[in-house]
């Protein structure tokens, strides 16, 4: 049977051995084995120094000050942290673009722009005691991370006092947002500042109630090996299963044409669609056979911790299936998509841009990262974040468009590989040469316009 051998062949290759080497190590490194270390608890009356954790809140009264302070700190450094493309990058504006930085922090503070540049840039960035600003709000401190947090009435302040900035008064949080978005567009964009950043100036404290239902959720909706299932899912599709599929789909493909394998197919009275169609699946398959073995492991380490609790045993592989193959599933079919195009190896190239980017570019949402064209789907920041079920509840839908999305574009490139293999098999399409002489045919146009 052909998909039996093209199961063999795959399993039995270096490649694959390498391919679930490189699983396990990926895996291991980012501690899913161990989630036995760390186990839900019941929240209790009182709680561990009274706490229950916190959640993140986009409180006006909270984000202004702590998103004030902030900002004044990096424009007196003119030193701004952004994240452009998910990688750290540290920006300095020039002249004019501090100024425009003074404008916004004048409109938000009432300080004149004069009084800011005067003020404040040049400080050095630890002398911290030559200014300092005014927190204010009731019920109001701030914690050792820098954020706020609702608490006592006391006031924080630095000694001695020089300078005081606050936010103004009368100032709207809608027009603070704009005057973000503002300061954000002239960093570049991928700042603290954007709208969607301003949430992580805001730490609110949960309750008693409020930790209560989220251990009832965990209970009674994930069962608990859901959480773990996808925290799993979380690492497993970021660190490895986005990108590395390419690399068995492609080394596969360029095997058979060094192999000489095409004119023995090619001859064949197999429909392409009979044989792409099973060499997909072989792939897809064999790529998913340690994940789900891998999953198992790791969610039977937790299962002793809850003994006598009602847990879901098919919770790794309803996430295997739902949440980590439609990312096999499209790296394996651009890595043979575009190995048949190009008969080239350019599809590992292809996928690890977009992998790269992805990872990157959905830093700031990992804690639900479930837009519509990310290919590894996030769930995971802070303590316990697997078991922050409403989340996952709240965005299951795009997590499933998502997916189906991904799902549905990996299909229609396998009936585009079935076309190109075919129109090969018939002599109408040159793979590599064809696309060469594209380009070709463009430069010549290009330099005949030049002319």
């Amino acid at each position: 049977m052909l998909f039996v051998r093209e199961i063999k062949k795959i399993v039995k290759s270096i490649p694959y051995l390498i391919f679930v080497a490189a699983i396990i190590i990926g895996l291991y490194s980012q501690g899913v084995f161990r989630f036995d270390k760390d186990p839900l608890q019941e929240p209790q009356p009182g709680g561990v120094n009274g706490s229950y954790g916190y959640r993140y809140d986009e409180i006006p009264q909270m984000v202004m000050p702590s998103a004030l302070r902030n900002l004044l700190s990096e424009f007196s450094n003119n030193n701004y942290t952004t994240y452009p493309i998910g990688f750290m990058k540290h920006v300095k504006l020039g002249e004019g673009e501090q100024e425009g930085m003074a404008e916004i922090l004048s409109e938000i503070t009432g300080s004149s722009k004069e009084t800011i540049l005067r003020e404040v840039v040049g400080i050095d960035s630890a002398g911290s005691d030559n200014y300092t600003f005014q927190i204010g709000g009731d019920n109001m401190q701030q914690g050792e991370d820098g954020n706020f947090t609702i608490g006592s009435d006391a006031k924080q302040h630095n000694e001695p006092e020089k300078l005081t900035f606050a936010v103004r008064d009368d100032l709207e949080y809608s027009r603070f947002r704009e005057l973000m978005k503002q300061a954000d567009d002239l960093l570049g964009g991928g700042s603290k500042y954007a709208p969607d950043s301003l949430s992580q100036y805001g730490t609110v404290p949960l309750t008693y109630e409020e930790a209560k239902e989220r251990y009832k959720l965990a209970l009674n909706s994930d069962q608990i090996t859901g959480g773990y299932a996808r925290l799993f899912s979380d690492y497993a599709g970021a660190m490895v299963l986005s990108v590395l599929p390419v690399f068995l789909a492609v080394i596969l493909c360029m095997k058979d044409q060094r192999a000489k394998m095409e004119a023995l197919i090619y001859t064949k009275k197999m429909s392409g669609v009979k044989l792409t169609l099973i060499r997909y699946a072989a792939l897809v398959i064999a790529a998913m056979l340690p994940v789900v073995i891998l999953s198992y492991l790791s969610n039977m380490v937790v299962w002793g911790s809850y003994s006598g609790m009602r847990l879901d045993y098919l919770a790794p592989l309803k996430y295997d299936l739902g949440w980590l193959m439609p990312s096999v599933m499209i790296s394996t079919a651009i890595g043979m998509f575009l190995t048949e195009l190009t008969d080239t190896p350019i599809a590992v190239a292809v996928q690890g841009l977009w992998w790269m980017f992805d990872i990157n570019l959905g830093i700031k949402t990992v804690h639900s990262g479930y837009s519509l064209f990310r290919l590894a789907p996030r769930h995971n920041v802070g303590a316990k974040a697997w078991f922050k079920t409403q989340d996952y509840l709240d965005y299951f839908q795009n997590l499933m468009q998502n997916r189906f999305l991904m799902a549905g574009i990996s299909l229609l490139l396998v009936i585009f590989t079935i076309l190109i293999y075919e129109a090969k098999r018939k002599g109408k399409f040159g793979g590599n040469e064809s696309i060469k002489r594209v380009f070709s045919n463009f430069r010549n146009r290009k330099n005949q316009s030049q002319a």
